[in-house]
């Protein structure tokens, strides 16, 4: 069995992590601050715990509708172009993301502006004037149309896949909506979804950076402190998922395409379980690079694909472990006939130990980087927040050293048990195709 050198082995001692600070004003708005002296600029991140979780089927996109169309100006700033030249000006741009189960409103600044990123982020969330809704809605279905195909099936292979594991639940809804919402959503639903949602005890707000905290929770409370809820709270956290079913399940989409879409995906436990760093473990030691068994085998060894990968998303209560991959039209077969021993094997006995211990130590190099990287770390200090625990880097550190090869060739044993298994594949799929692709499945064990 190879065992690493000693020269690619972790230098000890581990660096120092920063120093973390958190404020909760009266009206229950949180911030955190991490200090990064090292650095020349400051990022700061609003989170708000919404998404398309909460939403139901004739609503679903409204929360990414929402996000969109607050770039549209508030009460300070009466357009877009004046909004985001305010931004610009203190050395940033404002991006925002729009999850399964948060929204993220996020800009990097300069340390000397501070306390005026805070005042615009402030009046973006707080006053927006949902102006200009239309040009939003025509962005956002152009947006949208890239998840079907020009017969207007659904083609994209996350949402297909989330669809199958959790049907029916809100869980399976895309976070972009349906075209059918899009189109009639109002200016009304819209606000109403704001008031409901955006609320000061709800949100957390993360600097990271060259940053002072006393000088930074003063501005804070100044620009947030304000900020009151005028509707009755919305649920604390989205609705239980939907229970597994025994399967195989398999869902294929036709598509005139030269090449087919492949997604494999077994239920997982949520990021709350404690189970969640063991699956990020197990992952990588799958696909983290080009040695990694899925990328040497399937990619440099057979040349069947140009890229596949493996991952672990989570949510707060459930999950799922995927391999996703594109193939040419012509090498389907070739690549079910390895990739599913590749995974029966794995499953079986689990990873090696050299995988393992690669993987801890690639792990533990991330955890050095990520000291450097401000959005590392208010993903690790302020985001739990919204529905886990923080979790500290000396703590990770800790759990990933005592992870050992036993143990993640159990969890494989389990996790990828083949009734566990929910299949994907989009692309010319016909009668013939579907019936190998499930032939092939059968076989997996």
């Amino acid at each position: 069995m190879p065992v690493l050198p000693s020269s690619v082995q972790h230098p000890l001692p581990f660096p120092t992590p920063p120093a973390v600070h958190r404020q909760r004003l009266p009206n229950g708005f949180t911030t955190v601050v991490v200090e990064m002296p090292g650095l020349h600029q400051v990022q700061l991140s609003l989170l708000l715990p919404v998404g398309s979780r909460y939403e139901t089927p004739a609503l679903s996109g409204i929360s990414h509708f929402v996000e969109h169309v607050l770039f549209r100006g508030n009460a300070a700033y009466p357009d877009g172009d004046a909004l985001n030249r305010a931004f610009e000006d203190v050395g940033g741009m404002l991006n925002a993301h729009t999850g399964v189960e948060s929204t993220e409103y996020e800009c990097t600044v300069h340390p000397a502006h501070v306390e005026q990123a805070l005042r615009l982020l402030g009046g973006f969330v707080q006053s927006p004037r949902f102006a200009e809704v239309e040009k939003e809605r025509r962005i956002l279905l152009d947006e949208l149309s890239y998840d079907y195909n020009e017969q207007g099936r659904l083609v994209n292979l996350g949402t297909l896949a989330s669809q199958l594991l959790w049907p029916g639940h809100p869980l399976g809804q895309s976070v972009g909506g349906v075209p059918e919402t899009i189109a009639v959503l109002s200016a009304t639903q819209l606000r109403d979804h704001h008031a409901r949602y955006y609320r000061p005890e709800r949100a957390v707000l993360a600097l990271a950076g060259r940053v002072e905290p006393a000088a930074v929770f003063a501005a804070t409370a100044r620009a947030f402190g304000a900020w009151a809820a005028t509707t009755p709270a919305p649920p604390a956290a989205p609705g239980a998922a939907a229970s597994e079913r025994p399967g195989p399940h398999v869902r294929t989409v036709p598509d005139a395409d030269n090449q087919f879409h492949l997604q494999l995906s077994f239920p997982a436990p949520g990021y709350n379980a404690p189970q969640e760093l063991a699956l990020s473990l197990l992952a990588r030691t799958l696909d983290d690079g080009p040695t990694s068994r899925l990328q040497r085998v399937i990619r440099e060894e057979r040349a069947l694909v140009y890229h596949i990968s493996a991952g672990y998303q989570a949510y707060w209560d459930t999950g799922s472990f995927d391999i996703a991959t594109s193939v040419k039209a012509d090498g389907l077969d070739d690549l079910l006939g390895q990739l599913l021993p590749l995974l029966a094997a794995f499953r079986a006995a689990g990873p090696t130990v050299d995988e393992v211990e690669r993987a801890r130590l690639r792990h533990l190099f991330d955890l050095d980087f990520d000291l450097d990287a401000p959005s590392a770390q208010i993903g690790r200090y302020a985001w739990p927040l919204l529905y886990s625990r923080v979790r500290d880097d000396a703590t990770e550190r800790a759990e990933v050293q005592a992870l050992a090869q036993p143990a993640l060739a159990a969890l494989a044993r389990s996790l990828l048990a083949p009734e566990r298994l929910h299949a994907v594949l989009v692309g010319p799929v016909d009668a013939a195709v579907e019936a190998r692709l499930r032939t092939a499945l059968a076989g997996y064990r």
